[in-house]
């Protein structure tokens, strides 16, 4: 008898950034590029962004909220249009090798945004959504305007 088990990896993991960026990095408009969600989730926004501004607050027009699970067949229809205040943060650990996971936090009002992770690298930076389990690969990518 063979027993086989299986280690999945979040297979966006590789467009996550190793560096720390600073708030002068990120400041800016990031707008939607890709869209790595399963079909029957909804009719997709035409717009989803993110400003970034110099002062710590931000204005999001369609983002993901601050859920769990996997997309469901209304998905888009629960995305969040806000205001706040951003702070860069550390969000986890990827392995192998424990590199820091930095990512954005979105302060709203009712703390209803999902956090987005860095990607890229510096002077490219962008912002990537990551939606329920990092292994399924479901994600929404911003690149900067």
């Amino acid at each position: 008898m063979f027993l086989v088990v299986g280690c999945q990896y979040d297979p966006n993991a590789h467009l996550l950034s190793d560096d720390k960026p600073t708030i002068e990095e990120l400041v800016g408009v990031y707008v939607k590029d890709r869209i790595l969600i399963p079909a029957g989730s909804g009719a997709e926004p035409e717009e989803i962004i993110v400003e970034l501004r110099g002062d710590g607050s931000f204005i999001a027009t369609n983002v993901p909220p601050w859920t769990l699970g996997q997309p469901e067949p209304d998905f888009y229809s629960s995305f969040v249009s806000d205001t706040g205040h951003w702070v860069i943060n550390r969000l986890g650990t990827r392995d192998p090798g424990g590199h820091p996971i930095w990512g954005v936090y979105l302060r709203d009002p009712g703390n209803d945004i999902h956090p987005a992770n860095v990607i890229g690298e510096r002077g490219h930076f962008g912002l990537i959504f990551t939606i329920g389990d990092p292994d399924q690969g479901d994600a929404i990518t911003l690149k900067r305007k």
